[in-house]
């Protein structure tokens, strides 16, 4: 018979495993009905497909690349664009979220079905009509 203090931290665990995963399912259901979310996943996913099918250099090779400042101001100037169209409704730390989302979903999506996926096509026809204008500028 395991002991009563095992059983409770092993009860505690639990508890925490299951909160930590409905707060997961919640955030992804927020997303799911926040339209304002979805266009910020879509700007985010549309620069990721581009980066990794179309080769765009929006991504710093290493701490010491020495391309390091255009590509801050390309982020800058993509950042800009975004804030325009959805404003400022997202907190800092929920952007970041659903930032590293896009990356994954695009990531799987061309692992998966390679840059022809449908939904990477149209995500990339998102970032060249709304936000690679931005980069001309």
């Amino acid at each position: 018979m395991m002991p009563i203090g095992a059983r409770l931290c092993l009860f505690s665990l639990q508890a925490v495993l299951v909160a930590a995963m409905a707060q997961i399912g919640a955030a992804q259901a927020q997303t799911d009905d926040d339209p304002v979310e979805n266009e910020y996943l879509d700007y985010h996913r549309g620069i990721y497909a581009a980066v990794l099918c179309e080769g765009a250099g929006l991504e710093q090779k290493s701490v010491g690349d020495p391309d390091a400042q255009q590509l801050s101001a390309a982020h800058e100037k993509l950042a800009q664009a975004i804030a325009a169209s959805v404003g400022d409704e997202i907190a800092a730390g929920r952007r970041i979220q659903l930032i590293e989302q896009a990356k994954s979903e695009i990531r799987e999506l061309k692992k998966k079905n390679g840059c022809g996926d449908p939904e990477i096509k149209r995500v990339l026809d998102i970032y060249h009509t709304e936000l690679e204008p931005a980069l001309q500028e």
